[in-house]
């Protein structure tokens, strides 16, 4: 597991798998109530895919997580090859 290394929010983990599958995304969790993976080529409105959830994440946070992503794309890009050996 590598911590993305382009942007943080408070109170939430962010990371690559090492061993995950294309296409390129991250996972984002607020530990014990929901975890998302973020397809950050995708286009924003179709970035996030629920994992799981006991409560439903906040729109704001998930409007923050696709700004960001999408922001930070050619990071997260460059991050995610370096992890895979691409």
């Amino acid at each position: 597991m590598a911590t993305v290394e382009a942007f943080a929010i408070a109170g939430l983990k962010i990371w690559f798998w090492s061993n995950d599958h294309e296409p390129p995304h991250f996972h984002a969790k607020r530990d014990g109530e929901w975890e998302v993976k973020m397809h950050f080529l995708f286009d924003p409105s179709e970035m996030v895919e629920v994992c799981w959830s006991k409560k439903r994440p906040s729109s704001r946070t998930l409007k923050d997580l696709t700004a960001l992503a999408d922001q930070h794309r050619a990071e997260l890009l460059e991050q995610w090859e370096s992890i895979h050996g691409i």
